[in-house]
């Protein structure tokens, strides 16, 4: 099982099909998800790029007229020449990410449907968003990361990724959890205390 659906995994399957996929890798939760790191259901796909390699406007005409002859719906919700964010309509909707990211600092992998970066980096990239971000998903997926990768070693490839990553600035962010009801946090409401709980004693470490 991917744990992606089937609509995502012929979506995903079709974009790495394209000639102008070369240079792309498959990455956030979608990412996480067929390589067996987390169990969150996603409702995107993350296509990053390498600069100087990877052509988002191609990539994203070719996927356009691909998606469009097998009867899906492709409308752009954002357009530019290093991110376009689609929204796919098939048998499901799907929104999908093409852009111009950090390029992988680790070999490739292939997964079951195209190359992703390998499961350290993932993990690294997800820490990375939190910090950046802090949604409930990347609280929710730093958590059960966690349970598998070393947190020194998570930050050391997270800076990897962004360098200067600041400790007291994601300990700050990791305090932001605060914003959200247990409701809104997406996992198993009987561990939303102990992923809590997690996050408090992190972000003093990190002080």
């Amino acid at each position: 099982m991917s744990g992606l659906t089937d609509f995502q995994l012929e979506v995903a399957r079709l974009f790495f099909g394209l000639a102008a996929s070369d240079g792309f890798v498959l990455a956030g939760g979608a990412a996480l998800v067929v390589s067996g790191l987390t169990t969150r259901p996603t409702e995107d796909l993350d296509l990053f790029g390498e600069r100087g390699r990877a052509q988002v406007t191609e990539a994203s005409e070719q996927f356009t007229a691909a998606a469009t002859e097998r009867g899906w719906v492709v409308s752009p919700l954002q357009v530019s020449d290093s991110f376009v964010r689609l929204h796919v309509q098939g048998e499901e909707e799907l929104r999908v990410d093409i852009a111009i990211d950090v390029a992988p600092n680790h070999p490739v992998v292939v997964s079951i449907v195209g190359p992703t970066f390998d499961p350290e980096e993932l993990a690294s990239r997800k820490l990375v968003a939190l910090f950046d971000r802090a949604e409930a998903r990347d609280f929710a997926d730093v958590f059960v990361l966690a349970r598998r990768f070393d947190l020194d070693l998570m930050l050391a490839r997270a800076n990897e990724v962004e360098q200067g990553l600041d400790r007291s600035v994601l300990a700050s962010m990791i305090r932001s959890i605060s914003r959200f009801s247990d409701d809104e946090l997406p996992i198993d409401p009987g561990e939303v205390s102990a992923l809590r709980a997690f996050f408090a004693r992190w972000a003093d470490e990190l002080d």
